[in-house]
């Protein structure tokens, strides 16, 4: 693992921290492959069963750093960049099948608004804030951000955040649906792991199904989305956790899941 992003695990939830702090997290080589290698790491540990995703510092992630703009390279050779490093990383979000709570300290500006619009879920303060600051230096969105932004405030608003340059505070987040948590800014971290380990302790088999459904809900019909639930429910009928809630209930007592 590099120390450009920091990877620990806390009761069954892996706690991983881009670690750019004098750059305000901005997005280089480093950032991009430590965010895989810790998404890796967590998906293949069977302890591991929630994810939180923060940066250390006073912001989230700035975006790009910007001196990756000092590299004399041709227009298609950054395009060529952006596909080959964002396509795989931002797959890796959903394909993971535990969730990912992101604690939303600070700033999330650019591909960084995009790296905490891919979490499941955000937990913001009113002093954070979403930044699509692209429109601000001539470019366009990247890295998936018109496809997660539109998806989630619809497209009519999505322009506006992506047009305006504009941050969107925590609480306006709050009352789009881009923000699940407001607390206090202090708070952001240990509320978001507090959160991940109550996660941690439900049937994640199920969660990671919930997930992959939602996901394949948004760009297909409801017949499709009928039959991809009902084959998604086969691992979750064969499962550990279906047998312990049906027991548990009938027992009147708390279901002990494995995730499993």
């Amino acid at each position: 693992m590099n120390e450009s992003v920091l990877y620990d695990i806390n009761e069954g939830v892996a706690v991983i921290t881009l670690n750019r702090p004098d750059r305000y997290n901005a997005v280089n080589q480093d950032l991009v492959e430590g965010i895989s290698e810790s998404l890796n790491k967590a998906k293949d540990d069977h302890l591991v069963r929630a994810i939180v995703i923060t940066g250390s510092g006073k912001g989230f992630c700035a975006g790009a750093d910007m001196t990756v703009f000092a590299t004399e390279v041709s227009p298609e050779q950054r395009r060529d960049y952006i596909i080959k490093q964002y396509q795989p990383l931002m797959r890796q979000f959903f394909e993971l099948n535990k969730p990912i709570i992101g604690a939303i300290n600070g700033t999330a500006a650019g591909v960084g608004a995009a790296f905490a619009l891919a979490c499941d879920l955000r937990v913001m303060s009113e002093k954070s804030a979403i930044l699509y600051a692209f429109i601000n230096i001539g470019l366009g969105p990247d890295g998936g951000a018109s496809w997660l932004l539109s998806r989630q405030v619809g497209y009519s608003k999505a322009f506006e955040i992506a047009i305006s340059g504009k941050k969107v505070m925590g609480n306006e987040c709050h009352e789009l649906g881009l923000a699940n948590k407001i607390v206090e800014n202090e708070k952001i971290l240990i509320e978001s792991i507090n959160w991940a380990k109550l996660l941690a302790k439900k049937p994640t088999l199920a969660i990671g199904i919930t997930k992959e459904d939602i996901f394949y809900s948004i760009n297909n019909d409801l017949e499709k989305t009928i039959a991809f639930e009902a084959e998604s429910q086969v691992p979750a009928f064969k499962s550990h956790d279906l047998k312990e809630g049906v027991t548990a209930f009938i027992e009147k007592r708390e279901p002990n899941f494995k995730g499993k």
